[in-house]
């Protein structure tokens, strides 16, 4: 089966949502092009199959109707419009479901393989269990302000987990490739995380006389200091793999 390009793959999946919202759901179509952000006549060509080309069966594997479905019932749930972003992510988890060709699947040799998966459970083991005694912390907490570093510190556990998780299984498919976002929505993506930092804590911090919500601000600008890294580090990847495919 072809895989569909990004830009190729947000029409077709805003399709088969509609279809999910209607068929699925029940949502009455005017209610489904609201939640989708399209006309009610759009709507009512996807469901016919007219717009995105005909093209849904390039998404005919189960899982990935079971993703769309899945997708379509927490829009159908929340009543909230679904915003572009999460059209993104969805089609990054589908060109992730999808796969890439090779040579971004490589299989990593069977004894450092196990070794690695052996330290990633362990760590896996470790961070949910500090997640659940974190959280434990937080509920005995007395202190209001004690009780949210530590529900930090319990989400940060659950999110690392998340992430050693999904390196487990990277690890155990052989699957070394990333889809990546462009550089230009990298940058407007940089461009707000500064805007919305550009005015730091120090003189508010010199205010305060509660010490432990100075430790609460400095976890926002720790925050945002990883933000930082991780979109100028994806810039940098971002750059190479389109100057790779233009050679």
């Amino acid at each position: 089966m072809k895989i569909p390009k990004t830009e190729e793959l947000i029409p077709l999946l805003r399709a088969m949502v509609a279809t999910e919202l209607v068929t699925t759901y029940g949502l009455k179509k005017a209610e489904v092009a609201r939640l989708l952000s399209i006309t009610p006549q759009a709507v009512t060509q996807y469901v016919k199959g007219v717009r995105a080309g005909g093209r849904q069966t390039a998404l005919s594997q189960q899982r990935l109707k079971e993703m769309v479905r899945e997708f379509a019932g927490k829009i159908a749930f929340r009543q909230r419009p679904a915003t572009e972003t999460e059209l993104l992510d969805l089609a990054y988890e589908v060109l992730m479901m999808l796969g890439k060709p090779s040579p971004d699947r490589e299989a990593l040799p069977e004894e450092a393989k196990s070794q690695a998966l052996r330290v990633l459970r362990n760590r896996l083991a470790a961070e949910q269990e500090a997640a659940e005694l974190f959280l434990n912390e937080a509920i005995k907490a007395k202190d209001e302000m004690v009780s949210l570093l530590f529900r930090q510190i319990a989400s940060d556990s659950i999110r690392h987990a998340d992430i050693v998780h999904t390196t487990i299984s990277a690890i155990e498919k052989n699957f070394t490739g990333s889809i990546l976002p462009d550089p230009e929505r990298l940058q407007m993506l940089r461009q707000h995380e500064e805007k919305s930092h550009a005015q730091g804590f120090e003189a508010v911090k010199q205010l305060l006389k509660n010490d432990v919500l100075k430790i609460l601000l400095d976890s926002i600008e720790a925050d945002e200091a990883k933000h930082d890294m991780i979109i100028e580090k994806l810039a940098e990847l971002s750059g190479r793999q389109l100057r790779q495919s233009a050679s």
